[in-house]
């Protein structure tokens, strides 16, 4: 395979791992923190109730929550690191801080029935590198947009019994931009630097199922599952920026692509040993072993040499299943009005060393959280901190690795949310964690 093969390689995986980092795969852009309350306890909402954005954990939440509740959250993402290629030198990776809104809702209609509709986004972020540095040509700069609607019905509990099934409608954009290397430009050709820029959206469309049984009122047990969404992408848009010797080898085009999202499941156990405090432990388990290659096809195609044209480009990944590790706690007083929250977060990195890359440099993550929270009536705001910890990766020496080098990241996340119930019924709340 030569190097321009290689080139052209490189950018288009890259592609895929800026638009389609699932949300199981919970490092690069992956955005798991849903709200205050929530990442302050490390995620470990599985079972918690409480909260309308407990849902995007599992949706059988809602059923533990009385009345109508609205809740606008959000988190600021400020990512630092730095990558140390094979070859010598230390290069430093970070971006403004970033901002990513969400809103969920519930109504408890009844004793037995509940509803929801939440909206989130799962997949984000950015990452910038310096101009010119050694592996432009496989990120320069990368940004994604995205949002997923999620509406949930909830029946139950019946017996300490929940069942809820909800509908994900998942959306895409991504604007990406990265060097080609192409050797030296013709003698008397313009003084450009060959670039790629690659645009396109798309929507994919799932289901989601959340399981809840409270056999007493100090344990509740939960379970969730989030299916497999197919992204297929059919109007992707690449610009060539390339001197004009080059052109008809590089033309402006569309691509296509399909990605086939790995499942996601998660089970969890909430315990009141005493009266406001609750502490729960989680597990997730993502089938990344659905993904084991990656297919682009181009419409007009890329010229690589004399009789050579790539039309389609197969990447080989053949990722292994991650599991991450969740411990939460909170602690309420003050007649309920006012509570301090804690965790700590195990992650587990999916990606063989021939793949990891500095689009999505991968190791294994700690987490440790902090939060609190105050109610008065019926408005609330709770606040969390969590710095993401990227355990240092040496690829240094694999030489089937796109660029071997070391990695070390550490991204700070601030969390917060905004929220208000009532009972238009007047209902009286029954919830155990309240």
């Amino acid at each position: 395979m030569n190097a321009r093969f290689k080139t052209i390689g490189a950018w288009t995986l890259s592609l895929w791992m800026v638009l389609f980092c699932n949300s199981a795969w919970a490092n690069g852009f992956f955005i798991q923190e849903m709200s205050g309350s929530g990442m302050a306890q490390a995620g470990a909402v599985v079972a918690a109730g409480d909260k309308p954005s407990n849902a995007f954990q599992n949706a059988a939440n809602i059923a533990f929550i009385e009345g109508l509740h609205f809740e606008l959250a959000g988190t600021t993402y400020i990512p630092t690191g730095t990558l140390e290629p094979a070859t010598g030198g230390k290069e430093n990776v970070g971006s403004d801080p970033i901002f990513v809104p969400h809103f969920f809702s519930s109504w408890k209609l009844n004793d037995w029935l509940a509803v929801g509709v939440a909206e989130f986004t799962e997949f984000g972020l950015s990452t910038t590198w310096p101009d010119g540095w050694e592996g432009a040509h496989l990120v320069e700069r990368s940004g994604l947009n995205s949002f997923t609607i999620n509406p949930n019905v909830a029946f139950g509990p019946f017996e300490g019994f929940v069942v809820a099934v909800g509908f994900d409608a998942k959306w895409g954009q991504v604007d990406i931009k990265r060097s080609l290397t192409l050797g030296l430009n013709p003698a008397g050709s313009e003084d450009i630097s060959n670039r790629v820029r690659m645009v396109g959206s798309t929507w994919g469309f799932g289901g989601n199922l959340g399981l809840m049984y409270q056999p007493a009122e100090w344990v509740r047990i939960g379970a969730a599952y989030r299916s497999t969404i197919k992204m297929k992408m059919t109007d992707g848009k690449a610009d060539f920026t390339v001197v004009p010797q080059f052109a008809s080898r590089f033309p402006d085009q569309n691509f296509d692509a399909d990605i086939d999202l790995p499942h996601l499941v998660s089970a969890g156990v909430r315990f009141w040993p005493f009266e406001g405090f609750s502490v729960e432990l989680d597990a997730w388990y993502t089938v990344w072993s659905v993904y084991d290659k990656l297919v682009f096809n181009f419409d007009k195609g890329l010229v690589l040499g004399p009789n050579k044209v790539l039309t389609t480009q197969t990447e080989v990944k053949d990722y292994h299943d991650a599991v991450q590790v969740r411990l939460g706690a909170e602690y309420k007083f003050y007649d309920d009005h006012l509570a301090v929250r804690g965790g700590f977060l195990y992650d587990g990195n999916p990606a063989p060393d021939d793949t990891v890359d500095p689009m999505m440099p991968d190791s294994d993550r700690i987490m440790p959280t902090i939060g609190f929270g105050a109610e008065w009536y019926g408005f609330y705001v709770d606040l969390g901190y969590m710095p993401v910890i990227s355990l240092p990766r040496d690829v240094s020496d694999n030489e089937d690795n796109p660029l071997p080098a070391k990695f070390a990241f550490v991204t700070h996340d601030f969390s917060f949310s905004i929220g208000y119930h009532f009972d238009p019924f007047g209902s009286k709340d029954s919830s155990t964690s309240d």
